[in-house]
């Protein structure tokens, strides 16, 4: 048995990424038991492959909670710094995530 998903690992919503990491997880899922016809080493391979991404993104999206929700001074600051990125640059941060492509 396994997890995939917010089963596994639940997303805040700050990089919209809860649907999106049940997508890949699928994906993944299948090429390990496609790949491999022991299932439990298929399951074991799925589970470290996914860790490293999926904590990477609770991380950044917990990051980003706390960014977005700041009062103040320092959100007039972070607004500032925002806005001193641009769109190009401050999406160009997350072209590891953005961009992933299943191997």
């Amino acid at each position: 048995m396994t997890l995939l998903g917010d089963a596994a690992h639940p997303m805040l919503p700050y990089l919209a990424q809860g649907a999106a990491m049940a997508i890949e997880d699928a994906t993944v899922l299948a090429a390990c038991l496609d790949r491999n016809p022991d299932v439990p080493a298929a399951l074991r391979t799925y589970e470290a492959s996914r860790l490293p991404r999926t904590t990477r993104v609770q991380r950044d999206a917990s990051h980003n909670a706390a960014v977005y929700h700041m009062g103040g001074a320092a959100a007039a600051l972070r607004s500032l710094a925002l806005m001193a990125m641009g769109g190009d640059r401050l999406i160009s941060r997350y072209d590891w995530l953005y961009g992933w492509t299943p191997a």
